[in-house]
């Protein structure tokens, strides 16, 4: 099945990605940094640990859903490109010290600003497929 592999290989790395901000995260608890630099690692570790769960656990359940192909395809295709733009937007804001909240300058922040804006709609539109795909299934 095309898409539980999808869903495994790439909740695996996305998870893989949240361990290894772990490490930061760490070094900044250890040096003292400022609360925001930690909090901002806390985000990217915890965020990018729970995405990749979140793959891996609807790998394990997407049998149960009842959809279409296409729906299913689309659930799918949605949750992961929406957990490789937070792999790619919260690491970043972390770093840079930046938010991304606003479209605002200068060029980091618009970056980090799109990759939560497009992971949260991707996120959002994948997890209306999957309660469409689960309340069908009732």
């Amino acid at each position: 099945m095309w898409h539980v592999k999808q869903l495994v290989f790439h909740g695996a790395v996305i998870l893989f990605i949240g361990f290894l901000c772990g490490a930061p995260l760490g070094s900044a608890i250890v040096r003292k940094k400022p609360e925001e630099t930690v909090r901002a690692w806390r985000v990217a570790h915890t965020s990018l640990v729970a995405g990749g769960m979140l793959l891996l656990v609807v790998a394990a359940i997407i049998d149960r859903l009842m959809m279409g192909a296409w729906s299913m395809v689309a659930m799918v295709s949605a949750l992961v490109s929406g957990g490789y733009a937070f792999v790619i937007s919260l690491p970043l804001a972390a770093w840079s010290g930046q938010r991304g909240l606003t479209p605002s300058a200068p060029i980091t922040n618009r970056v980090i600003y799109a990759g939560n804006l497009f992971g949260a709609l991707a996120l959002l539109v994948g997890g209306v497929l999957l309660v469409s795909g689960a309340y069908a299934a009732l």
